[in-house]
């Protein structure tokens, strides 16, 4: 939106934020949140908040297909209500059954609501949401363009992946809504991915942050009545206690990126990172580097095929420094979307990328959990990855990138500011 404070992100966090806070759209999302969403938020605060939520069973999937067909199942079994939001919601194959589904889900009376990308869908054609038109569909645009493709505030990304069936079940992660993301195009197939599935009290935190987003893009309030409908009893199906965070462009602070601060900096074992797009500011660059020097073996895992050169070349030069120091990087055979963070102590999974544009920009969330045995888990799933991808070097490293090191230092200054 506004090249000054892009550039003073990467510098001083709370002077930017001072700066965006002066825009409308600030104003207005803030405005909304503490107005039109009160009743919502007082109920959750009063009836669930806490740090972490109790008594939750996760389900983690490591592919889009498996996720989709899951997701496609539990829709069939609403009751009541469907909430998705998504960065992206294609108008290809996996879009249309999903469209399908739902007006189905509607005729039977269900209560659909879906928050989608303006930037995100700027593919997906006007038909196919056209097509969703029902009386018991809500459809709500996150920042809609001004006129056709200007879009004054494309930097703040609503990048989120979220869906939530009946108040009681919950998604989150990396997975869009898209035939690629189900692995279905063949240039970066196979695709990889991770999304978890939530049965317990942690969807009350996922559904307030879809409830707050979707109030603020269709500028509608809260009804008094709804507390039930969507925050009813959680059933106890498990014990693992889960924090969700969000993060976004409004915060005073960037919440996400301060949780991953501090799991690097208490970490004294090991550091498992994925991310398809791993572009370090520096505050980031030298707690990893402080790890390394204190004995932690960083590992980082990121795609061998990119779906965005620009972007690419950027998380190449920042993996500079972290192999002088004998970082173990891993590129993945084709493309690995997963966004998944691990050290002895945590396990974070969600839509956060490890770049400065999802820890400042896009409105971001993750789940946390620090139960033993569940970070045992996921660290085999990111094993399982490495087993089959290709040790980077410093020797390999340099072939790698291009032989003009200002090439990928120009690529990462422009990613800054994209």
């Amino acid at each position: 939106l506004k090249f000054r404070a892009k550039k003073m992100l990467n510098k001083k966090h709370k002077s930017a934020k001072n700066y965006i806070s002066k825009t409308s759209w600030y104003n207005l999302y803030c405005t909304t949140k503490t107005k039109q969403s009160v009743a919502m938020a007082k109920y959750v605060n009063d009836n669930f908040k806490s740090s972490l939520w109790h008594n939750n069973k996760v389900i983690t999937f490591l592919n889009g297909i498996d996720f989709f067909n899951d997701l496609i199942n539990e829709i069939d079994n609403a009751k009541s209500t469907i909430n998705l939001e998504f960065y992206i919601i294609a108008d290809d194959e996996t879009g249309n059954i999903l469209a399908k589904k739902l007006l189905r889900k509607a005729n039977d009376g269900v209560l659909i609501k879906i928050v989608y990308d303006a930037f995100g869908c700027k593919k997906t054609s006007k038909k196919f949401w056209q097509s969703l038109k029902h009386k018991n569909i809500e459809l709500a645009e996150f920042f809609p363009n001004l006129i056709k493709h200007i879009n004054l505030k494309i930097n703040y990304r609503n990048h989120r992946k979220i869906a939530v069936i009946d108040g009681k079940i919950s998604y989150t992660g990396g997975i869009n809504l898209r035939d690629d993301h189900m692995g279905k195009e063949k240039k970066l197939s196979p695709w990889r991915d991770t999304q978890i599935k939530i049965i317990g009290s942690a969807t009350y935190a996922l559904q307030e942050i879809f409830l707050n987003d979707f109030l603020f893009a269709t500028n509608q309030s809260m009804p008094q009545n709804a507390h039930n409908l969507y925050f009813p009893k959680a059933e106890t199906t498990g014990n693992l206690p889960l924090q969700i965070l969000e993060s976004g462009p409004e915060k005073q602070q960037p919440h996400i990126f301060n949780s991953y601060l501090f799991a690097i900096n208490n970490a004294k074992k090991y550091i498992f990172i994925e991310s398809p797009y791993f572009v370090l500011c520096k505050e980031m660059e030298k707690a990893i580097i402080n790890a390394l020097l204190r004995g932690v073996k960083v590992v980082i895992i990121m795609p061998q095929k990119p779906d965005k050169k620009i972007v690419f070349r950027a998380s190449l030069y920042s993996l500079k420094n972290l192999l002088k120091l004998n970082a173990k990087v891993y590129q993945y055979p084709k493309f690995i979307h997963s966004k998944v963070l691990i050290t002895e102590n945590v396990v974070s999974i969600g839509s956060c990328n490890f770049d400065n544009r999802s820890f400042f920009l896009n409105f971001e969330d993750t789940c946390l959990c620090y139960e033993k045995k569940f970070i045992f888990k996921q660290l085999q799933f990111v094993k399982k990855d490495i087993f089959c991808s290709k040790l980077i070097t410093q020797r390999q490293y340099k072939k790698v990138i291009p032989k003009n090191i200002f090439y990928s230092l120009f690529y990462k200054i422009i990613y800054k500011f994209l």
